[in-house]
């Protein structure tokens, strides 16, 4: 029996059962994930937090050499829409999602290498799941900031969550 990896990491990733290690695991051998230099630090076991990390290098600075946006904006698209559809997975709820909409404030130039840390709070996912009951849909904005080795804020990103219940 061949086992096809494509598959595999679908079943997995849609899985109530998938473990942060596995998720993180996953996501570090995205080939988006690769180029742009963004590598996940730690997802917690609850999936309540992520902590990333968006390395400046060749393929992400400007000719100024500071970290393009585009590279910032591929790290903050994707992380509260998983971080949510598997909290709200583990709960039994089959949902949809993606980022509907993103608002990213550049405060200060990026120069140097950029950590995020994504958090999700239990208010969040109660009025997640209240919403996907009552209406099957939920969408919420969730905010992250970008900050540098030096302590600095240099990216303040709002990301709409998006779930839609899976019929």
């Amino acid at each position: 029996m061949l086992i096809n990896p494509i598959q595999y990491f679908i079943k997995r990733y849609h899985s109530p059962d998938l473990s942060a290690s596995e998720l993180k695991r996953m996501l570090n051998l995205w080939l988006p994930f690769i180029l742009n230099q963004i590598k996940i630090i730690s997802i917690s076991e609850d999936f309540y937090e992520a902590n990333v990390k968006l390395k400046r290098s060749f393929f992400n600075k400007s000719p100024k050499q500071f970290i393009w946006g585009g590279s910032i904006s591929s790290t903050l698209d994707p992380f509260f829409p998983i971080m949510m559809k598997q909290i709200i997975l583990k709960k039994g709820i089959f949902t949809d999602f993606y980022s509907k909409a993103m608002h990213i404030n550049f405060i200060k130039v990026a120069k140097t290498n950029l950590t995020f840390n994504f958090k999700i709070n239990k208010k969040e996912v109660i009025l997640a799941e209240e919403s996907l009951n009552k209406n099957n849909k939920y969408d919420g904005w969730h905010r992250v900031d970008g900050i540098d080795e030096n302590g600095n804020v240099c990216v303040v990103g709002k990301v709409q969550v998006y779930l839609r219940k899976r019929k």
